[in-house]
């Protein structure tokens, strides 16, 4: 067997910036043979899977059903743009590549300190766009311990169940990820807050997913209708 679909998000925030304690990924999802194992590496120095000192190459074994995930961060202690490209190989002679972007953290509003968004994931399939934050956790009048997330569209918020709305507990350094599915092929709005600040304060986020192979011929466009002679029947 062999590699039969790669994608990958876009735009996880850099990590390691002293600015902040969060850590961004990008996430890449592989189809191919059941149980089938697949080299992983990534080029730039900075890059690393699974954490800021993880490996620069791994092997990834699929499930049954052929399909498996990595993620990779980007430790770099100057805030701006970067990429690297991932390299995915199986017992075939050709390897498939993907360049992975990396964007800078953004400064959010009140306790929202900075945040980022790794998006692009395929709709319908289980993948997910994630979105980064890091929360202040000053005391005063008390230290957050959630994210409240809602997703407008088909969005869903994942907290352990599916739904258009739900909470995400933060770490204990104040960081949280926040993932969100959609089964159609759309940019979804996604409102943040922290229901424990007094202060209100709000963070939009846009995600995005694209149509899969399996979804291509559904929102593909349809052809037009035709009276009983042949032509064409227009609106």
């Amino acid at each position: 067997m062999a590699i039969t679909s790669l994608i990958a998000t876009g735009g996880a925030p850099v990590s390691g910036p002293e600015t902040s304690r969060l850590v961004g990924f990008n996430t890449v999802w592989i189809s191919g043979g059941s149980r089938e194992v697949i080299s992983l590496a990534v080029e730039a120095d900075e890059a690393h899977f699974d954490s800021t000192t993880g490996a620069k190459s791994k092997n990834l074994t699929l499930d049954e059903d052929g399909q498996g995930h990595a993620r990779v961060c980007f430790v770099t202690s100057v805030n701006s743009p970067a990429t690297t490209v991932l390299t995915a190989a199986d017992d075939s002679p050709n390897a498939w590549k993907k360049v992975l972007s990396f964007a800078p953290l953004q400064a959010g509003p009140g306790k929202f300190l900075w945040y980022g968004a790794a998006v692009g994931a395929s709709a319908g399939g289980g993948q997910y766009d994630s979105i980064f934050v890091d929360i202040d956790q000053n005391p005063d009048p008390v230290p957050m311990s959630m994210v409240a997330a809602r997703a407008a569209g088909f969005g869903q918020v994942l907290d352990g169940d599916s739904s258009n709305d739900g909470k995400v507990l933060l770490l204990e350094d104040g960081c949280a990820e926040v993932r969100i599915v959609d089964g159609f092929p759309e940019a979804v709005m996604v409102r943040l807050s922290l229901p424990e600040s007094p202060d209100g304060e709000i963070l939009f986020v846009t995600c995005s997913f694209i149509a899969d192979a399996g979804l291509a011929d559904v929102f593909a466009p349809l052809p037009p209708m035709q009276d009983a002679a042949g032509g064409v029947v227009r609106w």
